[in-house]
């Protein structure tokens, strides 16, 4: 009776609380059931639309060329001067005055430096006051003789006297003109070594003097390719201190093998001073060892690797999948690559075909594609953009007199 009693009283406190508990469970119930019966309606309709086609893949392409190509036998090597010698000086003294500097450029003969000749010059004319006095004294001499007052004797050593006094000037004279430094020959001041003031003796280095022009660079190029060379034939030279490739000449190929090497030397001219080539740097010699006038040729990045072998793409006709070709490169120049060889059993190579040159690696026989889109803007006439900027007037107006 008293339970009874609670539960009445309950009912008749908070008949608020139960309503609003029954409309909750109502809504959850009906929430659910919507989303039961959405989530069957997609299920449905992607019963019904079937299996998702895969998602082209995104290329470029580029048309495949007919050009010529060749085989290059590339290496890097050291410039050397042809003619270069260290110009030293022939006597003793003080270095007085440098007529040349780093980088000037000389003749044969042309004066380098000069040494303090003061010694050398009054030698040279005490050498010289002597043989004249002796050349006299030979002239009497010879009269005395030829009147029978002198013998042969007599003769014979003013002579011989004369002969010496006549040496003893030329070596003066020779001593003096050594004070002055000359060029050996034509070329460039590639180093001095000494300063005004210093003390040189006969020996003694003062210049480094080459021939830069022309530069010349040895090769050494496989037996096997030589017999593709020959004297005469362009080489291309690249440097990083060069703005752009220059070209050498193959002046002589030596007729003897290296045998631990198994290569022949190969010298090279490059011709004309050029800024920045100077004996000992570095340069990479490209020979061209054959070439191929009529030759497919692909871009580099057309070139797939799958194993041992090489695949290229080229588009269908329909441009929306690709054909899978497996290919022999032949040479290769630069960002070019030839096709030498379709192996594949497909219809071979012909003008027009597109081969797939950007996204490549990503392709398979009969992947779907797509091809990249240029979006073209079209300008707009100035009298139809007046006309529709009124009539978009017109439809937003709303006139006054109606609400």
């Amino acid at each position: 009776m008293s339970e009874r009693t609670a539960s009445g009283g309950l009912s008749r406190r908070h008949p608020c609380a139960l309503l609003s508990l029954c409309l909750v469970l109502s809504n959850v119930l009906l929430a659910t059931s919507c989303e039961d019966q959405a989530a069957g309606e997609g299920l449905a309709s992607e019963a019904d639309a079937g299996p998702r086609p895969p998602d082209a893949i995104a290329i470029d392409v580029t048309p495949i060329s007919r050009e010529s190509i060749s085989s290059l036998y590339s290496t890097s090597e050291t410039l050397r001067a042809e003619k270069q010698a260290v110009v030293i000086a022939r006597t003793s003294g003080i270095l007085e005055t440098l007529l040349v500097e780093e980088g000037d450029a000389v003749e044969e003969g042309q004066p380098l430096a000069q040494l303090e000749d003061d010694e050398q010059r009054i030698a040279a004319e005490q050498a010289k006051t002597a043989w004249e006095i002796q050349k006299r004294e030979l002239e009497r001499i010879q009269k005395l003789h030829d009147n029978g007052i002198l013998t042969d004797t007599d003769l014979a050593d003013a002579k011989r006297l004369a002969d010496e006094r006549k040496n003893s000037a030329e070596l003066a004279d020779l001593t003096l003109s050594r004070t002055i430094i000359r060029a050996p020959f034509s070329g460039t001041i590639v180093e001095r070594f000494l300063d005004v003031g210093a003390t040189v003796s006969n020996g003694t280095s003062v210049y480094h003097l080459a021939d830069l022009d022309p530069l010349y660079v040895d090769v050494r190029v496989p037996e096997r390719q030589v017999a593709r060379i020959a004297p005469g034939q362009s080489a291309v030279v690249t440097s990083e201190t060069l703005e752009s490739p220059i070209t050498a000449k193959i002046e002589r190929i030596s007729p003897a093998v290296d045998p631990q090497t198994s290569t022949v030397k190969v010298t090279l001219a490059i011709s004309g001073t050029r800024a920045g080539l100077r004996p000992g740097g570095f340069v990479r010699i490209a020979i061209v060892t054959d070439t191929i006038e009529d030759a497919w040729i692909v871009p580099r990045s057309a070139l797939v690797a799958e194993g041992r072998r090489w695949q290229i793409f080229r588009l269908q006709e329909d441009e929306s999948s690709v054909e899978l070709l497996e290919v022999r490169p032949g040479y290769e120049q630069g960002e070019s690559v030839q096709i030498a060889e379709v192996l594949s059993d497909a219809e071979p190579l012909a003008a027009g075909d597109r081969i797939v040159s950007l996204g490549a690696s990503a392709l398979k026989d009969g992947s779907p594609v797509q091809l990249p889109v240029t979006k073209k803007t079209e300008a707009t006439p100035p009298d139809l953009a007046n006309e529709g900027e009124a009539a978009s007037d017109e439809l937003t107006e709303t006139p006054n007199d109606e609400g």
